[in-house]
């Protein structure tokens, strides 16, 4: 059996503990104990303290100094930013791909097809959530920007884990999806950009009135 190397048992339990975020073992407003993490993942807390002092650097835990490591809760002031954020920097990463011909995202713009509107079963909403969550990530992904790919991969984290449902309807998103992806067939990434921005602002909007 090869050994695990120290540096790759931090990177497992910093995933660990991002995976019991995820699932909600770990709560927004939870507070971080050290000791009963490193016992529930069998390790040291060595690790364990690496991976909260990562994870408070990523904006996922909070140091309340004296009173203790806690998940941080985002408000919904913190969405709105990263929905700002999101439509601004993915807007630009559409303009890249558009830009490079395409090719890269040509299988994206088949996503789509098989949804229709209105959209009531529930089976299908949730299927239409998975390719949405795709459509948006892939778009980053494929643009060809390292550092875009690593600035945006904690807003992607956040928004997964804190928006397990849809802020809009697939009624409402569909279209808009449908926009962006024939404006960029026809080549026209600044009309691509604008659709794509667009379409996040109006998730922007809707936390305003939550």
């Amino acid at each position: 059996m090869i050994p695990v190397k120290k540096s790759s048992l931090k990177d497992l339990v910093y995933q660990q503990i991002k995976l019991m975020i995820s699932n909600k073992d770990l709560l927004p407003g939870d507070k971080v104990n050290r000791k009963q993490l490193a016992q529930l993942l069998g390790v040291s807390q060595t690790p364990v303290q690496d991976a909260i002092v990562r994870l408070i650097q990523e904006g996922l835990f909070e140091d309340k100094k004296s009173n203790g490591i806690y998940v941080r809760v985002f408000t919904n002031k913190d969405m709105q930013d990263i929905f700002a954020l999101r439509a601004g920097i993915e807007g630009i990463a559409l303009r890249l791909c558009i830009s490079k011909g395409c090719e890269e995202i040509e299988d994206l713009f088949k996503l789509f097809d098989s949804f229709t509107v209105p959209m009531t079963d529930s089976e299908e909403i949730a299927r239409y959530q998975k390719i949405d969550r795709m459509f948006h990530e892939q778009i980053i992904s494929r643009s060809g920007n390292e550092l875009m790919k690593d600035f945006v991969k904690d807003f992607s984290f956040i928004l997964r884990c804190y928006h397990k449902g849809l802020l809009r309807h697939p009624d409402e998103t569909l279209p808009e999806h449908l926009a962006i992806i024939q404006a960029a067939r026809e080549r026209n990434p600044e009309k691509a950009q604008n659709l794509l921005i667009a379409h996040h602002m109006a998730s922007y909007e809707r936390l305003s009135d939550l």
